[in-house]
């Protein structure tokens, strides 16, 4: 698994994650459980990670990219 975004929420987090799977990309937030068990752990773990299998890494970074670009 590799991280691809990281986020200070868990509602982003969940947003990326269902756009990824909209794209037919598997994702995972394997900080999801930490976080909901209490949210005051978001700072110190770093953030909240989306991951997805290595095998779809670079279309998952490209889709990223796509979507922050302007128009």
């Amino acid at each position: 698994m590799v991280t691809i975004a990281t986020f200070p929420d868990l509602s982003a987090a969940y947003m990326l994650k269902a756009k990824l799977e909209s794209e037919n990309i598997p994702a995972f937030i394997p900080d999801e459980s930490t976080v909901l068990m209490d949210w005051a752990l978001i700072n110190a773990i770093g953030g909240i990670r989306v991951q997805v299998p290595d095998e779809h890494a670079e279309q998952a970074r490209q889709l990223i990219a796509d979507y922050k670009q302007p128009g």
